[in-house]
């Protein structure tokens, strides 16, 4: 991922915050839509944001109102936090109003970050906090960097965030997982970590399975049933009512369809007879399929639950070949820098 020029995003601040017109070559679509949400809500950027600082008893009910989140996200949290200290930086867990949950990684960096409210229980939405990564990927629905100027409010350009929604079965944003930073490390490479950190939560969401319903779990590769990278559709009574973005993304369709998308519409057969094996979408696309925890009755096993390194690893060799052994353009596929991949390649 290319990171902003700092001059560049100076002079958009200058146009954009004198009301000399959008400056829409000089900064990133969803950065100048934040920009704009947070004027319309009348705040000043050059204020300082309004802080309501919690009690430890405030915090205590908001980790026990979130517990299940926390608990479904701390393998992820612990996975990523390596990456964080490395530069310098912390993880963040909020909730889906943007309220900090947990915060961890380097030390030094949680003490300054706690300076400008980097701590659990402080809100860092749109309408309090100005455009932040937590808050505008709440509000965009979709992972997202703010990088240094591109934060509404002067005084959080010390920062460079990357963050990205986690989204229930249903389609809900439930929280948010972020990387934050000081702005002199421009973390924005970290992103695709972020993502299949969150893939991996997502995932686990739908391992207690849906009462009265069905799960379906495809993929066009039959390696990839069982993993996080895996699509999944929930069925009540021919008609699909929850999935994963992977799920959707595979048959082209987005949340607004739950409830009104039959089974026969986007497969060459009908709900009674779905099975585990080859499944055949109407549009001739052919997938592998496990449903409700059959056997693929396929030669390929499932794999079992991965962690997220494994997930990594398996991405990174994967990119690798697709790029003949270029770090430098697995790395730019991913999302991620050519120093992760030189360090997890010591682990292959």
């Amino acid at each position: 991922m290319t990171t902003p020029d700092p001059q560049k995003i100076q002079k958009a601040r200058e146009v954009f915050f004198a009301h000399k017109g959008l400056p829409v070559d000089q900064i990133g679509h969803s950065i100048l839509r934040s920009w704009i949400r947070c004027a319309d809500m009348g705040l000043d950027e050059r204020s300082l944001p309004r802080v309501d600082a919690p009690t430890a008893s405030e915090i205590r009910l908001l980790h026990e109102k979130h517990e299940a989140l926390r608990r479904i996200s701390r393998p992820e949290l612990d996975a990523l936090y390596t990456e964080a200290r490395e530069i310098s930086g912390i993880v963040i867990l909020t909730n889906a109003k943007g309220e900090i949950l947990d915060a961890v990684g380097d030390a030094g960096f949680a003490d300054k970050a706690a300076q400008v409210a980097l701590r659990p229980g402080i809100l860092w939405s749109e309408d309090g906090t100005g455009t932040n990564a937590i808050g505008t990927a709440i509000a965009e629905r979709r992972a997202v960097v703010v990088n240094g100027g591109e934060h509404y409010f002067q005084s959080h350009q010390v920062l460079t965030c990357a963050a990205t929604p986690i989204i229930d079965p249903r389609g809900a944003v439930i929280g948010v997982l972020d990387i934050s930073a000081p702005a002199t490390q421009q973390n924005g490479q970290v992103i695709g970590l972020v993502r299949m950190a969150v893939e991996q939560i997502e995932h686990r969401l739908f391992r207690g399975g849906f009462d009265g319903c069905q799960t379906l779990r495809f993929q066009t590769d039959p390696n990839l049933l069982g993993v996080a990278r895996e699509g999944i559709l929930v069925v009540k009574d021919g008609v699909i009512v929850a999935a994963n973005r992977r799920g959707l993304s595979l048959i082209g369709r987005t949340w607004d369809g739950l409830d009104h998308m039959h089974v026969e519409e986007i497969f060459d057969t009908s709900a009674a007879h779905l099975a585990s094996g080859r499944l055949k979408a109407q549009d001739g696309r052919e997938f592998f399929a496990q449903f409700d925890g059959e056997a693929t009755g396929t030669s390929q096993p499932v794999v079992p639950q991965q962690s997220l390194e494994d997930i990594e690893l398996s991405s990174i060799r994967q990119a690798l070949a697709a790029h003949g052994g270029n770090v430098s353009a697995a790395a730019r596929h991913l999302g991620i820098h050519r120093s992760t991949i030189y360090r997890r390649i010591q682990d292959m």
